[in-house]
This record gives C-alpha cells, structure tokens and sequence, in this order.
C-alpha cells in the first residue's frame, strides 16, 4: 500500500514539543572528496567503513520561532507522527539560511526533505532575499545530493571548523547556495559532478555538526 503523503506546518505552541522527536541519525558510508581549481569547488564520492551517526540535542529556545518575522521553523507529518524538521532564519547576507533540516529515520525516502527544502526556498522568495544557503558535512553524501538535485551549488569547504569541537576530526564543513537567478536570465547549472570511487578507510569519530540528513 502506498504510504499517504506527508503534509507541512509552521510550528506554533501546540506542537512545539515534536521540533525535539526527530531521529536525524543516518549510517556513513561513503564521504566527499574535494578539489578546488579555478575558483571551482567539485567531489568525487569515495566509500568508507561504515558507522553510525548521531546528533546531540541542540539546547535551542524553540518558541523564539514563534511569530518571528525574521526566523522559522516547518514541521513534517506523516502517518500521524512527525517526520521531519526544517529551521530557517534570515542570514547577515540576506540569503535565507537553514539552520537545520532533518527526516526522521522512519521516514526517509518518501520526498519529505524535498518538500522541506521547497517550503524553504518559497519563504525566501517571499521575503524579496537572494537566495537560499545552507551548511552541512562532507560524509552526509545523501543529503549533499539532494541539494545538488534541488540546483544547489557548492561554493566552499572548510577542514578546520569542526576542530574546535574535536580536534583529530576529519569532519569537513561543506557550504551549498541557490541562488535565485535575477529576471530574465538562467538558472545556473545544478551543483558539481560526483563520481563514486572504492571503499577506503574510516575516517576519525564525526564530531556534531549543525545540519543533519533530509
């Protein structure tokens, strides 16, 4: 039977206690390898021993969402229970920033992070702002992918930001943006390309990081 398809909500005081009942953790299998040239930022996707990760609650103040012109959070339902997160708030740059975006283990593989990253992309629309951007880690292959898939592009990397929290880790933080295309001219082409490559070695532990998997 097909499963019914998931509906979207902007949190308020009734269900703000579900923001905290999402399982974001996913297994890794697999990690980016970066390379800049020319002022271009592209990957292959090589294997690794896999692992589980897992995030630590975020020790957020949920109701600053509430009625916040400048900030919000969507909530994912399906089959009754909540499916899925995404938390967004205007950037310094103006560009609408995901703070955090997460799909419930249970309910991955049903369109629900698409949808998630689509209400995103229509808040910023609605608010006049350039464009969406959004950072995540460089062995959450699968939600990397989603965002190439959406017309996200990659436009930076940085090896050090994880080493305050861990200092061994070999965690890299990855920055993806749409960029809405002015009036009257093209959408650029979606994201890099990606290749796969064998199975290598596990990295280091992941240290927590600030986006989860769609």
């Amino acid at each position: 039977m097909k499963p019914r398809p998931a509906t979207l909500c902007e949190m308020d005081a009734n269900c703000i206690q579900d923001v905290a009942k999402v399982d974001a953790s996913f297994l890794v299998d697999s990690r980016l390898r970066l390379h800049a040239e020319d002022g271009q930022v592209g990957f292959s996707v090589i294997g690794v021993a896999p692992f589980r990760k897992r995030y630590p609650q975020d020790s957020i103040d949920y109701a600053a969402y509430l009625n916040s012109p400048g900030r919000v959070i969507y909530l994912a339902y399906a089959d009754g229970q909540v499916a899925g997160l995404i938390r967004l708030r205007t950037n310094w740059n103006r560009y609408a920033y995901v703070e955090d975006i997460a799909v419930d283990v249970r309910f991955r593989r049903r369109g629900i992070g698409r949808m998630l990253l689509s209400r995103a992309i229509e808040w910023a629309r609605g608010r006049g702002l350039p464009g969406v951007m959004l950072e995540t880690q460089d062995n959450n292959v699968a939600a990397c992918k989603l965002y190439q898939s959406v017309g996200f592009q990659l436009g930076g990397f940085d090896r050090l930001l994880y080493r305050g929290l861990q200092a061994d880790t070999q965690e890299v933080a990855l920055y993806w943006y749409l960029v809405f295309p002015a009036e009257g001219t093209q959408a650029p082409s979606k994201g890099s390309h990606a290749s796969v490559e064998p199975r290598g070695q596990q990295p280091s532990a992941p240290s927590s990081g600030a986006l989860r998997r769609p």
